[in-house]
């Protein structure tokens, strides 16, 4: 992490409270960044706190969660609660699917102004309604839909997914946002859509330099579009680095139990690799290596030892007893 950062998250925890109580610690001190420009991966599958930790960015976390450490944007530490209006014009989402995501009984053109109506008036911008539905077109357009004036106009049943991924995108960036969340933007579309999607992001991201963490069970997604990334397991980052050099040496037995599910690394009609078992349930009183259970290369000593990140490369780190080991096959 570096003092030019865009987003700087530390420590993150999240606990679950009731009654007074803790019942569960779904995340457990996440500690990542994004810079400008760049466009970092959250990896992991069900449980792992993906969704926990973009909410807590957002400073949307649910009733009863206990949040703790630091979310830093562009500099300025900022609060948990209250963050929907709060960091609308630093911090914009895309959500993963189009077709619930957007109010079925307002057209695309009312939903838009509204976000702007919101989010101007919160940073002190006010907008005409002619210069917001020129705002509104203009981003519309940006995004490649054919027709923007027709869009506006028409409600969401009227479109296709793709043309509602588009204009989602093009939603989240009506007030030209720092950062843009991604919460599995392609899981609804089919592979040809996903792929125009993925580019569509990226060009745009270079032509109005925001930042972008895209959250994905995907690491076929992540090779393709991301700088870097942090593999989240059990509420933890257990491994991270840039893309290029984690998916080519994986170092944690988690993130190379997902590359051998990847069908793109076996042959037609080859069985594809499974980890057993399942994310832990319950994080509270976890003690130990959270994936000791589910681990091929698990020894004695990690029913004891919580490993932390440590380096394995200049640009890679990996927190596992053995990242460091020449023995790191897991078959």
């Amino acid at each position: 992490m570096t003092t030019t950062d865009l987003l700087r998250i530390e420590d993150l925890q999240v606990a679950f409270e009731e009654r007074g109580e803790l019942t569960n610690r779904p995340v457990r001190g996440i500690t990542l960044s994004v810079a400008p420009r760049e466009v970092v991966g959250i990896v992991g599958e069900t449980g792992c706190g993906k969704s926990l930790t973009a909410l807590a960015v957002l400073g949307l976390l649910p009733k009863g969660a206990v949040p703790s450490g630091r979310v830093i944007l562009d500099g300025v530490e900022q609060p948990f609660g209250g963050g929907g209006s709060a960091r609308g014009d630093a911090i914009s989402i895309v959500f993963q699917n189009p077709g619930t995501a957007f109010n079925p009984v307002f057209t695309l053109g009312q939903q838009m102004k509204d976000v702007i109506d919101r989010h101007r008036r919160v940073a002190g911008r006010k907008l005409s309604r002619a210069a917001a539905k020129a705002h509104i077109l203009h981003y519309l357009e940006q995004v490649g839909l054919p027709d923007p004036d027709r869009v506006y106009r028409s409600y969401p049943h009227e479109l296709s997914g793709g043309m509602l991924q588009r204009a989602m995108i093009a939603m989240a960036l009506v007030c030209e946002p720092k950062l843009l969340i991604l919460d599995e933007p392609t899981t609804a579309l089919d592979v040809t859509i996903a792929k125009q999607i993925l580019e569509l992001i990226l060009a745009l991201r270079d032509r109005f330099g925001f930042g972008v963490l895209l959250i994905t069970h995907n690491l076929g997604v992540v090779q393709e579009v991301c700088d870097r990334l942090a593999v989240l397991y059990a509420g933890r980052v257990v491994e991270t680095g840039s893309t290029e050099a984690v998916l080519r040496d994986p170092s944690h037995p988690y993130t190379r139990g997902l590359l051998e599910a990847l069908p793109a690394r076996h042959r037609p009609g080859q069985k594809l690799e499974a980890i057993p078992g399942s994310v832990p349930g319950n994080l509270l009183n976890l003690s130990g290596c959270s994936f000791r259970d589910r681990c091929p290369l698990a020894v004695e000593a990690c029913a004891d030892i919580d490993p932390m990140l440590v380096p394995v490369s200049p640009l890679h780190e990996a927190a596992c007893i053995r990242a460091d080991s020449s023995d790191r096959s897991i078959r």
